[in-house]
């Protein structure tokens, strides 16, 4: 998977729902990253008129989910303005976790990111699954641990059967990460930093 590919796929998908082919909304990291590849998206950006818009965009019509730690058992889903809750409701009610899905995040090659106080650490954990061959594990946690603060930048673990990547790291390592942030603001640094991952390993790949 191919940051540019992904993410040329989704401008097309994007003007298909909206119905226009003239106009595409892209979050500021999105867009700067067109603009270092003028190349690849010369169509796009000669046809296209590219508006740079507010990064929480990607959560506007994203698919929330309060779960059980235990159980998994879905115990409600939430409407975007849930993301407004502190980041620290984690905390207030430790046996659950939030599972965010976005059209956004076909463009990082994921399904979903689940959040969560880790119980025996206390720090905030962040879950998600990389579409990413196996090969490709010793790049993904160098780029981690390029891109994370701390020790212990992360853990991967490959599931064979699913053909993904699990990736685990504490939201508290994120460069941006305070605890006064509301959880639009944390899955938004999420995003952002998963973006920046996958651009490490395209540039890794491409070497």
């Amino acid at each position: 998977m191919m940051l540019d590919t992904q993410l040329k796929k989704y401008m097309k998908e994007f003007s298909k729902k909206q119905g226009s082919k003239t106009v595409i909304l892209l979050c500021k990291q999105e867009l700067d990253y067109t603009n270092r590849h003028p190349a690849f998206f010369k169509d796009e950006r000669e046809s296209l008129k590219l508006i740079e818009a507010d990064n929480s965009t990607r959560f506007a019509n994203a698919y929330i989910e309060r779960a059980d730690k235990q159980t998994d058992e879905t115990l409600a889903v939430e409407s975007p303005e849930f993301l407004q809750q502190p980041l620290t409701y984690l905390k207030k009610h430790k046996r659950e976790y939030l599972y965010t899905a976005s059209d956004w995040y076909d463009v990082i090659g994921i399904d979903g990111i689940s959040l969560e106080l880790d119980d025996v650490f206390g720090h905030y954990n962040c879950m998600l699954g990389l579409k990413l061959q196996k090969k490709y594990g010793p790049e993904i946690q160098a780029a981690l641990d390029s891109l994370l603060a701390g020790e212990g930048s992360g853990q991967l673990m490959f599931e064979g059967n699913e053909g993904i990547w699990d990736v685990n790291f504490a939201l508290n390592q994120v460069p941006g990460y305070h605890e006064d942030m509301v959880l639009l603001e944390a899955f938004i640094l999420v995003y952002e930093i998963l973006f920046a991952l996958m651009e490490k390993l395209e540039q890794s790949m491409q070497q």
